[in-house]
C-alpha cells in the first residue's frame, strides 16, 4: 500500500494533473494498492476523475470527524458522507490532528469504530515524538496510542481486517529526516508483536499491514520499503510530485 497523503495543498488543476500522470506512469500491482488522499473538498473530482477514466487509483479522505449524524458540527465530515462520494480509506489519529485538533484516544476510537461500522478502510496513524524518542520511551508511548484497539466494540473479522496502522515518527515529519532503517525495522516489529500480543488478532488470522511515514523520498524509499517489517509507505510532501510519486511507487 502506498499512500499519497497531499495534507492541505493543491487545486482542481494539480488534482487532475497529478491523477493522470500517476496513472499512465505507475505499473500497478494488485498487492499493493495506490491510495490517493486529496484535500476533503476535492474529494468529489479525484472520484470522478478516476471512475470516468477507469484509473486504477483507490480514493481516501485525510479526515473524518466523530460526531455522529444526529450532532451538529459546522464543517464536519461524516462517514456517511465519505461513503456517498465512494471515498475507500480514511487516515485518522494523524499526529498533526492529534496536536491541533487535541483529539484524545476516545475521540480517535469513536472515529475508527464508525468508520469500520460503515465499510471504510482505515489507515491508523501513530508515532512519537523527538523527546519521547531521546528518552527511550517510544515503545510506551506507541502502546498507548495501540490501546485504542483495545477500546473498538467490533469484533466482526472481516472488519477488523480493513485497518492498517501506519508508523510516523514526528520528529520526521515533514522534516528531511527520516528513521534509520535498524529503527524502522525495529519499530514495526514491536508495533506487530505488540498487537499480536494485546489483541491477539493472529488467532484470527488478522495481521493489519504496518506502513512507514515521515520525510519518504526518492532516495530513501528503496532501503525504507526493503525492511521486512514495513509494508507500504505513507508519502506527504514527496508524494506531491507526480513523477516522484510514480518512481516511489514503481520502486516499491
Amino acid at each position: 500500500m502506498i499512500i499519497a497523503n497531499w495534507k492541505m495543498n493543491g487545486t482542481r488543476q494539480s488534482v487532475a494533473t497529478w491523477i493522470q500522470a500517476v496513472s499512465n506512469n505507475i505499473n500497478i500491482k494488485d498487492v499493493n494498492p495506490c491510495i490517493f488522499c486529496p484535500p476533503t473538498c476535492y474529494l468529489e473530482y479525484a472520484r470522478r476523475l478516476v471512475d470516468e477514466n477507469d484509473y486504477h487509483i483507490e480514493i481516501g479522505s485525510q479526515i473524518v470527524n466523530h460526531s455522529f449524524e444526529d450532532e451538529s458540527l459546522t464543517g464536519g465530515i461524516s462517514t456517511t458522507m465519505l461513503k456517498d462520494l465512494s471515498v475507500e480509506y480514511v487516515l485518522v489519529g494523524h499526529s498533526e490532528q492529534r496536536n491541533f485538533l487535541k483529539e484524545s484516544n476516545n475521540v480517535i476510537t469513536k472515529k475508527i469504530e464508525k468508520a469500520l461500522e460503515d465499510e471504510l478502510s482505515v489507515i491508523y496513524c501513530i508515532g512519537e515524538d523527538i523527546d519521547t524518542k531521546n528518552k527511550n520511551e517510544a515503545y510506551s508511548f506507541l502502546s498507548e496510542q495501540l490501546d485504542v484497539f483495545c477500546q473498538l466494540q467490533i469484533t466482526h473479522e472481516d472488519k477488523l481486517r480493513s485497518i492498517t496502522v501506519a508508523y510516523e515518527p514526528i520528529w520526521a515529519i515533514g522534516s528531511g529526516l527520516n528513521a534509520e532503517k535498524d529503527y524502522i525495522e525495529e519499530t514495526h516489529g514491536f508495533i506487530k508483536k505488540y498487537i499480536n500480543d494485546h489483541l491477539e488478532w493472529d488467532k484470527l488470522d488478522i495481521y493489519p499491514a504496518v506502513l512507514y511515514g515521515g520525510s519518504v523520498n526518492l532516495n530513501n524509499c528503496e532501503e525504507i520499503i526493503s525492511s521486512t517489517n514495513v509494508d507500504g509507505l505513507l508519502i506527504g510532501g514527496a508524494s506531491l510530485n507526480s513523477e516522484t510519486f510514480s518512481k516511489i511507487y514503481n520502486l516499491s
